[in-house]
């Protein structure tokens, strides 16, 4: 009996110490790959808001090239003096 404790006592200090090894490195390996796909979606998200934010600059500016245009418009200018009196 006392052979057996010290074989399984014997087989414990090696195991333990390996099967920590793994984990541990499984474990960074796993922190490694998340971190990466994170990073991924992150810059993907960050390109998907620059180009919304990019197209209603666009918009934005297409709508005040029109009111632009409507203000300085002699019939706008005149309309508003009619109304005026």
């Amino acid at each position: 009996m006392a052979a057996a404790l010290q074989v399984f006592s014997l087989m414990m200090a090696v195991m333990l110490p390996v099967s920590l090894i793994v984990f541990i490195t499984e474990y960074f390996k796993y922190k490694k790959s998340t971190n990466r796909r994170f990073g991924d979606i992150k810059k993907e998200m960050d390109a998907n808001s620059t180009d919304d934010l990019e197209k209603e600059i666009t918009e934005l500016k297409q709508r005040i090239v029109v009111l632009e245009s409507i203000v300085t418009d002699r019939n706008y200018d005149l309309d508003r003096k009619i109304s005026n009196l």
